[in-house]
């Protein structure tokens, strides 16, 4: 099971390694209070992206003031056991905005699994512009 305190790194990590094996250069970011965690490289320019991990099928924390349009978002259950691959969930700031993905609840706000399962996003590799 990865630890709580290190799905972030993990999901940056497979984002940048699933992009690079899809023909993006890209370039991670460090540091704990940065709002793009991956550049790449495309066909249309140097893209952001976003990677957020999480270990269970419950929801990824992101506040809808912290949402950009620009940036591509890349949400990752990283699953809970080591036989299964994690699974990639693709949309962009704009989408994010315009669908009104993020749920409030009572302190804090974030987009849920169900949602972004139920609603196409998984393996969207081809919201993306080609590499």
């Amino acid at each position: 099971m990865i630890n709580k305190n290190t799905s972030h790194l993990a999901g940056e990590f497979l984002v940048a390694g699933e992009l690079s094996r899809r023909g993006y250069p890209v370039s991670i970011t460090m540091g704990n209070t940065k709002s793009v965690d991956i550049y790449a490289d495309t066909k249309e320019g140097i893209i952001k992206v976003d990677a957020k991990g999480g270990r269970g099928k419950g929801n990824w924390p992101i506040a809808k003031s912290a949402v950009n349009q620009d940036v591509y978002y890349i949400f990752v259950y990283l699953q809970n056991t080591d036989d299964k691959p994690p699974e990639y969930y693709i949309t962009s700031g704009k989408e994010i905005i315009s669908k009104k993905l993020i749920k409030t609840w009572k302190t804090r706000q974030g987009i849920t699994y169900s949602d972004l399962n139920r609603g196409g996003y998984r393996e969207g590799w081809g919201k993306l512009p080609p590499p």
